[in-house]
């Protein structure tokens, strides 16, 4: 009993001392701790006390120093997902996301493999990461007098061929008789060196032989399109001025002895004689709950509900400073006062009614005034610009309108092709050329799209698909006798099939821009609204990658079913000599 009072009466000095012990732990500074009295009747048990005392503040400094391990390791992800904010402009580009998050989660999915391994009380070898399938070498052979136009014919390249099958390592050599070429696969890189060096000097036959090359469908590294390049090519530069800005370009500007940029003029007013220029760019804003912006007769500028009104349609303008004015459709400038009002009352533009237009990641434009603020339609039929960070409420769809000499189809999505029309003139004019032709009349013209493939079945790509005439689809039996069964819509030289289905959808991306049906109500509108016949050559696989010798095989089946025109979005791999030779080959077959 003596040693249970004496023990009490240091319960209070434990607790002190305890508290005492991590404050010092904290200011780093240590030692070992006694509670004293061990001399005393209850000595060993205070002494005892006093070991379990240093052992737990022990296991708190290193409790404590994991902590603080563990917080250093947050905010280095911090630090890093920020610079990845700011190098993708604010998740322009979702992807960088994946670089401190994907870090972060396999460290998390790592961590009880460690701690499993550490309890073990060893730390096995980590495994070897599987082989990477070697894929098989290829040359590219080009024949000198094997093409048609030299007097060759395809049983001669054949018999060329045909000699390559003994040669040491050939896996399979393919004959391209439309190209004058061929294509060999063989076992190792080592082969492939030696039989290059072999019929370059013994075989006066062979023209070329190169190596074959990768090329890939995007991402062609620091030169490639970002949302801050396409910004600037959609805006312009303060010394790049339209061509209609040029003073040349207007009969009255010129009688006035203007030279330069006139339209704007120097001092900011648009001068009448830019009137002339070859029509307004009509535009509707679209807000993002589904209203339009609309400016009444007496300047006002409010929402309205359902299907644009004339009202709601403005003319955007370009300025020399890359600025925009919007006229309204009774000829007034949309202007924001010094109370963040908006107001469409102005006769001419100057300072107080131009807006820098920003594009943002999801095809959305942002208007900021001269007070720095933006354009923002919340809930409601009020127009302000009083917010200085643009959010979902400050994006607005450019809604696009005909205006005199154009056409526009009635697809929903038209306006997101930017291409077609843009506001600042950076565009095809494909408005107007739709205006007097769209491709109605006619047997069209057969575009063998060199890709990812095409969705053949896709609601606004399947009228316009090339179908090939001499092949019975699904039958199982290559009809047509060019080694690609049921090859219906084009082939697939990636899996050396008839089906050319996209497992990537670059290549249907890429048939939509060039013929997806337009007028139609559906999706988007190609630039041949009807009439194209689009031939599905796939070469680029899943990952958007592919060897030229595909590309070149896909070339040489082109020019075979009789097409007139390759479309080419991929890129890569350096200069290729072999794939140069086939292109002008099958310029040559027409």
């Amino acid at each position: 009993r003596f040693c249970l009072a004496h023990r009490r009466r240091h319960r209070r000095v434990l607790g002190r001392r305890l508290l005492l012990g991590l404050l010092l732990v904290l200011l780093r500074r240590g030692g070992r701790w006694s509670l004293g009295h061990r001399r005393g009747p209850c000595g060993r048990r205070l002494l005892r006390d006093s070991l379990l005392l240093n052992h737990l503040l022990v296991l708190v400094r290193l409790l404590l120093f994991l902590v603080l391990l563990f917080l250093v390791f947050v905010l280095c992800l911090l630090h890093l997902l920020i610079l990845c904010l700011r190098r993708c402009r604010l998740l322009q580009h979702g992807r960088c996301l994946g670089i401190p998050f994907g870090l972060l989660l396999g460290l998390l999915a790592s961590a009880p493999r460690a701690w499993a391994n550490a309890g073990a009380g060893s730390t096995p070898p980590p495994p070897h990461p599987p082989e990477k399938e070697e894929q098989p070498e290829r040359v590219i052979l080009r024949y000198a007098r094997a093409l048609p136009s030299a007097g060759g014919s395809a049983p001669d390249i054949e018999r060329h061929v045909q000699g390559l099958h003994q040669q040491p390592g050939v896996l399979k050599a393919q004959a391209l008789p439309r190209l004058g070429m061929a294509v060999v696969t063989l076992s190792s890189a080592a082969h492939g060196e030696r039989l290059v060096e072999r019929l370059m000097q013994d075989d006066d036959a062979v023209e070329l032989a190169v190596p074959d090359t990768w090329v890939t469908a995007f991402d062609f590294g620091a030169g490639g399109v970002t949302a801050a390049s396409l910004e600037r090519s959609l805006r312009g530069s303060g010394s790049s001025v339209p061509s209609e800005a040029q003073c040349s370009a207007h009969a009255a500007c010129r009688l006035r002895g203007l030279v330069g940029d006139c339209c704007p003029a120097t001092d900011g007013m648009m001068l009448s004689c830019c009137s002339a220029r070859g029509g307004p760019n009509l535009f509707a804003l679209r807000s993002y709950h589904g209203t339009f912006l609309e400016a009444s007769a007496d300047g006002r500028v409010q929402q309205v509900l359902g299907v644009a009104p004339p009202e709601a349609l403005f003319d955007l303008q370009v300025h020399g400073n890359g600025t925009f004015a919007l006229r309204s459709h009774f000829g007034k400038y949309m202007v924001v006062d010094e109370h963040s009002n908006v107001f469409a009352d102005r006769n001419v533009a100057q300072a107080w009614e131009r807006f820098n237009i920003a594009l943002n990641w999801n095809g959305t434009i942002t208007l900021q005034s001269h007070l720095g603020t933006y354009l923002s339609a919340d809930e409601g039929a009020v127009v302000l610009a009083n917010r200085s960070n643009a959010t979902f409420r400050e994006q607005f769809t450019l809604v696009h309108f005909a205006a005199q000499g154009e056409r526009l189809s009635n697809d929903p999505n038209i306006s997101r092709l930017w291409g077609m029309k843009s506001y600042e003139g950076f565009d095809i004019d494909a408005p107007e050329a739709w205006k007097i032709w769209t491709g109605e009349v006619g047997d069209g013209i057969t575009v063998a799209v060199l890709d990812t493939g095409i969705d053949y079945t896709h609601p606004d790509l399947s009228e316009q698909m090339w179908v090939n005439p001499l092949e019975i689809p699904d039958n199982g039996v290559d009809d047509d006798e060019n080694g690609y069964i049921d090859d219906v819509h084009g082939a697939d030289f990636v899996n050396d099939d008839g089906d050319p289905m996209d497992d990537q959808m670059h290549g249907t991306h890429c048939a939509g821009t060039i013929g997806a049906v337009g007028d139609n109500g559906i999706g988007i509108a190609g630039v041949a609204w009807r009439g194209v016949r689009l031939m599905a050559l796939k070469f680029l696989g899943a990952s958007g990658s592919g060897r030229t010798s595909d590309a070149i095989r896909a070339i040489d089946y082109a020019v075979a079913q009789g097409a007139k025109i390759a479309s080419n979005s991929w890129g890569g791999g350096g200069s290729n000599s072999a794939l140069r030779a086939a292109i002008a080959s099958a310029e040559a077959a027409g």
